[in-house]
This record gives C-alpha cells, structure tokens and sequence, in this order.
C-alpha cells in the first residue's frame, strides 16, 4: 500500500533530523578527539579538501598535531571549580556520605571542560553496586526530543552505550527516557529490548518509574543539563565553539607544512646538464661516488630550496593569536608562566577569563541545585537511608587567587595575622596542608615556636651565623628597611 503524501513528508522531516542528529554527533565527536589529542585524521580530511592527491600522499607522514591550541583555550576557561566550591547542606549525612566517595569536585572538573568545549553536558544520576554514581554523558552520545513548546527543553533524553563482547562484536544499546515516566532499551537496530520503567505497559520489568518530583508531583528524568549560556531557539548549541575548532585544525595544517618545508629546505638537490651522463646506481648510499658529464656546456650544480620560514612561522602565530584573543588570553600569556608576573598583574591580564567565569556562574549554580534534588529522588527511591526532604541546598563559588612571590605572599599573611584578620590555625594549615584540624594546627604551632626560642637559648651563635648567610644587618627574624633600620613584620 503506497505511503500518504502526509505520511511521506512525516518520513522525509524524520529522515532529515536524523541525518541532522548524526552530523551534530559528528562534529562532537571531532572535538572530543581534538581534546584527546587525536586529531590525525581529522586533519587528513581536511588536507583532502585543500591540496590535490600528489600533494597530500607528500604530507601524509608529515601531519604535526602538537600546537594542539583548542585543548590550552578549554582548559584556561575551565575555572569554575579551580577553587573548591562550599556546599550548603544542612549537614545531611546522607548527602555526606554520598559526596565522600563521588569525588564531586573532580567529575565536575571534567563537566567543566566538556561544556567550554561542546557548549552542553549531561550527568546521570543512578544507583550501581549499592551507590550513587554520576555518569557524564556528552553530546555524541546523546540525543533529544524537543518539548514542543519550549524547544530548549527535552521531552525524552536517548544516550548509547557500548560494550565488546568478543574481538569481533560490539554491541551498541539505546536508553530511552522521557518524561511520563518510560525507560526503555533498544538495540543497535532500535528493536525493543526490554521495557524497565512505564506507568501503563504491564512489560515493564520493575514497574512504574519510582523516580517522581513530590512537589510537582510528577515524573522526571534523571538527568542533569550544565550549559556554557542560556539557550536561544533549541536544545543544543551546536555553532559556539567552531571558531576554535577551525582554528586548531588549520594550525595543524599549517605546522604539517612546516615540517615538510623544513624536509625540503634541508635536502639539496644535484642536476646535471651534458651530453653524456653517468650517475652510478649507488650515488644515494654512497655520496663520495662522483658524477660524471660530458659535452659541450656540461655543469653539474646543486638546486637549494630556499623557502621563507619565518613567514610560515609569524602566519602560525597570526592564527592562534588571532583565536585566542577571542577567549580573553592575551598573546603574551600564552608564553608566559606565572612566576614571571605578580598576582596582582596575572590578575589584571585574566580579566576576560575572570568575567567569562562570572558568567557562567549562575548556569553552574542552577545545576548543581538541579543535581542536589536529582540526586535525593533518586537516592531516596533506592537506599533506606534518606535525604531528608526539608534539607535546603545552596553552593558558594570560591574566588580565584593568583600566584604572588613567596616572599611577598608571607610577609603579606604575616601582617594579616598580626592585624587579627588571619587566624592562627588558618595561617598554620596554609603553609603545612597536610594538617586539617585546627585544633592540631595550634597545638603545632605552639610547639613549635617553642622548639626554635630552646633551640635558639642552646645556640646563642645562631641569629649571627644565619645572618652572614641570609647578609641580613639586622637580627634574624626581622626584615631589614633601606636606612638600616629594623622593621616589625
């Protein structure tokens, strides 16, 4: 029976966004393998589009993937969680306990870097071996049906998983969720395979989705968005972030010609002209062997490439310069380290990255909010033990600190604990991080300023031999001003 013109436009739209998933796929998949330094390949096909067969079969062993700049930009702009962040739980110890074996900090730290590179990042929240997991799942792997209404939001969330049986079998399976309440899995052929969760399908192996929002009083999914900014007209944010993929991609072409030039530059080339010419069958292995040529105006001469690297080298900096203005790193950052400028000026020259910082704060705020509620539903549908229900969560963004000079940073906490505006314990823990109580750290300290005033009435000669090695004037403990005269720090 032929298809209806309405059934053929309905196929024909499917196909086209199906289509359309598996290129946005793609091209996540293409970043990730950027970010993991696997980009070989990517760089290949692009060298396919721009240099004839001859030409890319010349590159092909040359192919340079070391100025790898998409992987420094993500991880400079990944700062949200470069300080540790303070959550608010009321001391639930639940909560507790679940954070103290989910190393939190660290996954985000991942999500962090994922985001800045393909602009989405999904966590699932489950329950595996009698713990709560969280499982990133990234844009590749992953894909959405739009809520009708708010095409920013997802009605069903479909993520692959993977698993080799044997060396010659890979099985892929699709997790189907959505937000009446349905968990299905399909195989690689979407054939249904087992129907887990449905308020309604009596296949449904444990039944109705336990998974249910009480103060809505409805299902949800157990899922986790982190965005890099507010989304506009659809789910994804496929376009942020090209500028930097295309970017990398051509540095590596243009570093792959740079070691080819640099091959050819390097090689000289004899020619003859004669008459007569013979060229032993040896003279590659053996350069000692000589040519020789007759006839009239016969030369033998020597063809020396002469090709401007420097040019090549200022257009590979023009590029990555060019790029990474883009995300608030100057040039000169690029090269510099942090010993070399005081927190004061790194700070001044982070300033972009301090504000692209600020605004993605609020994003990671909702969804760590998100994360806490997900995470007690799921918890509580599962465990004995509970996440009370009146626990109010909150989270507090640490302030980035920068690097100062040693000296400067404890002539600076000393003053501070001088003035009271640093506490004892506090200061100690600073600079000995393997005490973490403060009680200990007092007690530590205390002894240990009475070790050194013993050790000192033992060592009278003490304060004047450290002086002739530190050339301090003055006695050893206090800083010396320009006039000579001792100054209390």
């Amino acid at each position: 029976m032929p298809l209806s013109v309405e059934s053929m436009i309905t196929l024909n739209v499917l196909q086209n966004k199906w289509w359309a998933e598996q290129k946005r796929k793609e091209e996540a998949a293409n970043k990730l393998d950027l970010y993991h330094d696997d980009y070989e390949e990517i760089i290949r096909e692009k060298m396919k589009e721009l240099f004839c067969k001859a030409n890319i079969n010349r590159l092909y062993y040359h192919v340079n993937q070391s100025q790898n700049i998409l992987k420094r930009v993500i991880n400079e702009i990944s700062t949200i969680y470069k300080v540790e962040p303070q959550r608010d739980y009321n001391e639930d110890k639940r909560y507790e306990e679940i954070l103290g074996y989910l190393d939190l900090n660290t996954k985000l730290k991942k999500v962090n870097c994922y985001v800045n590179l393909l602009n989405e990042c999904l966590i699932k929240v489950g329950e595996r071996k009698g713990k709560i997991v969280y499982d990133i799942i990234t844009p590749n792997m992953c894909m959405v049906l739009q809520n009708e209404d708010d095409p920013t939001e997802a009605d069903a969330i479909i993520y692959t998983t993977t698993s080799v049986n044997d060396v010659s079998k890979t099985d892929i399976l699709y997790h189907y969720w959505d937000v009446e309440g349905s968990y299905r899995i399909f195989d690689g052929g979407f054939k249904l395979k087992k129907i887990v969760y449905d308020p309604e399908d009596p296949r449904a192996t444990k039944g109705r989705s336990p998974y249910i929002d009480k103060k809505l009083k409805q299902y949800v999914m157990p899922f986790v968005v982190f965005r890099r900014q507010e989304p506009d007209s659809a789910f994804w944010d496929q376009d942020t972030g090209r500028d930097l993929y295309n970017a990398t991609i051509m540095t590596g072409i243009k570093m792959t010609l740079l070691d080819y030039y640099f091959k050819v530059a390097t090689f000289k080339q004899i020619y003859t002209v004669g008459d007569v010419v013979e060229i032993p069958n040896n003279q590659i292995s053996d350069p000692l062997t000589i040519f020789r040529v007759s006839g009239e105006n016969a030369t033998v001469g020597l063809l020396d490439m002469q090709i401007n690297m420097n040019q090549l080298k200022e257009a590979i900096e023009f590029q990555i310069n060019s790029v990474i203005n883009n995300y608030g790193i100057s040039a000169d950052m690029w090269t510099l380290t942090p010993g070399e400028m005081s927190g004061r000026a790194l700070k001044i020259k982070n300033e972009r990255l301090l504000e692209i910082r600020e605004n993605q704060l609020p994003f990671y705020r909702k969804a760590e909010l998100e994360l806490f509620e997900i995470t007690r539903i799921v918890n509580n549908a599962h465990f004995s033990q509970k996440i009370s229900e009146n626990v109010e969560f909150s989270i507090d963004f640490g302030e980035l600190e920068w690097p100062e000079d040693p000296k400067e940073e404890l002539k600076l906490d000393i003053m501070k604990w001088g003035m009271g505006l640093y506490p004892t314990a506090q200061l100690y823990m600073k600079y000995n991080p393997d005490i973490t109580d403060q009680k200990k750290a007092i007690k530590k300290w205390r002894q240990n300023i009475e070790d050194t005033l013993k050790f000192r009435e033992e060592n009278p000669s003490l304060d004047a031999e450290l002086n002739k090695i530190l050339g301090q004037r003055g006695g050893f403990g206090g800083a010396v001003s320009p006039e000579g005269e001792e100054e209390e720090e």
